[in-house]
């Protein structure tokens, strides 16, 4: 039988389009693999971060809730995601905040909750009433704590808080954390006219949230930074003093 050149020529030429449409659906998927899935996980990673950012907001409040009124206990429901968070109890932690007035100090350890994701190089941390991102340069400072200066009376408040738990915890996908308000103290109530002085040390620099306290130290309360010694601050001028605390227990679940 004799096949036409005709025939011959129109097989070539299908041969020849599938390989060049099957090179472009490789190279196609070649392209999303090697830039848009890296891509796609990173817009994931930063969801994460920013849900964690959220909730540890809402765990903030709950604190506020059993600090300020009277709420004797919380639970949170909440997606862990990207990452992990864990509880720093007070004797673990690497941070101390000393308070300073007519020659009393209060040195203070505040524990924290935190959060390390996976694929970025930031950290979320609940530390002392305070919601702090850290990452590679610095810290800022998402949600204040409740410290003030009242100008009228010439008083400052400082509440600090003391995060605990009854066992090792950390957290990853479903989970819920448990608050509980374990005790009060009163550690100053001083009205003889003085400066106070606030330093923050940081052990080491992975949990150094130095920069975001300095900004809210230096900001909202309008402290004076020490031009010799790092980290310190001193507000003049203060008739009152007063320094409250509170330990907050994170029950096992």
């Amino acid at each position: 039988m004799k096949i036409s050149a005709g025939n011959n020529e129109e097989a070539v030429s299908e041969a020849i389009g599938f390989i060049i449409i099957f090179g472009l659906v490789l190279t196609g998927i070649a392209l999303i693999t090697l830039y848009g899935y890296p891509m796609l996980m990173q817009q994931q990673s930063n969801a994460d971060v920013r849900n964690m950012e959220q909730t540890m907001v809402v765990l903030q409040n709950d604190i506020k809730s059993l600090c300020y009124k009277n709420v004797p206990y919380k639970e949170t429901s909440m997606q862990v995601s990207g990452g992990s968070l864990a509880v720093v109890n007070t004797s673990g932690t690497d941070q101390r905040f000393n308070i300073t007035r007519n020659g009393n100090t209060i040195s203070f350890s505040p524990g924290m909750l935190l959060y390390d994701s996976d694929n970025q190089d930031a950290a979320i941390a609940l530390e002392n009433g305070a919601v702090i991102r850290a990452q590679a340069g610095g810290s800022s400072m998402l949600a204040e704590p409740r410290w003030y200066f009242d100008d009228a009376s010439d008083t400052l408040v400082i509440n600090l808080i003391a995060l605990n738990a009854t066992g090792t915890m950390a957290r990853s996908g479903m989970g819920g954390v448990r608050l509980k308000l374990n005790g009060t103290d009163t550690l100053m109530d001083e009205d003889t006219a003085g400066d106070v002085t606030v330093t923050y040390d940081a052990l080491t620099a992975s949990s150094n949230f130095s920069k975001a306290w300095e900004n809210y130290l230096t900001g909202s309360l309008g402290m004076d930074p020490d031009p010799i010694n790092a980290n310190t601050y001193t507000l003049a001028g203060v008739d009152r003093l007063i320094v409250k605390k509170y330990d907050i227990l994170v029950l096992s679940v």
